[in-house]
This record gives structure tokens, C-alpha cells and sequence, in this order.
């Protein structure tokens, strides 16, 4: 998985609190944005995460989903 970090306008800095290569678990930090918030883009492989349906169909309507941590968006597929 890559994840791309997006500053909206207003976020002073991105700051990242992982290294590259670090084994990283469910809610960990990944980093920060100083001053505001912003987006967050998940990157996966094709076929390695299975979606929830929640996610689909609001998809497949053009609807946006909230998504707030710790909640989900799928699954690994093993």
C-alpha cells in the first residue's frame, strides 16, 4: 500500500512521524498535518483489498463517504 498525503490550502506542513519501510499497525500514527486538515489517497495493489460495501455503493452512486480513523474501508484479501 503507498499513501499520499494532500495539504489543503491553509495546512502549514505535512509531518510525517514513520520511516519508510516501518512495520506499521491498525491506528497508528502515520503523521500529521500542522494547521488544518486535509486528504489522505490510499494506494493498493489491484486485488489486495476488498472494499466495503458501504464504500461501493456510494461509489457507484457518485455520493462521497465520511470516513473519520478507525473506521473501515475493507478488508485485505488473503
Amino acid at each position: 500500500m503507498a499513501y499520499v498525503l494532500v495539504g489543503a490550502m491553509l495546512v502549514g506542513s505535512i509531518l510525517l512521524t514513520v520511516s519508510k519501510g516501518a512495520t506499521v499497525h491498525r491506528l497508528d500514527e502515520l503523521g500529521f498535518f500542522a494547521f488544518g486538515g486535509s486528504t489522505v489517497i490510499c494506494i493498493f495493489k489491484k486485488g489486495a483489498i476488498q472494499f466495503d460495501s458501504d464504500l461501493l455503493e456510494n461509489s457507484a452512486r457518485q455520493f462521497e463517504t465520511l470516513v473519520r480513523v478507525g473506521n473501515s474501508i475493507g478488508r485485505a484479501v488473503v
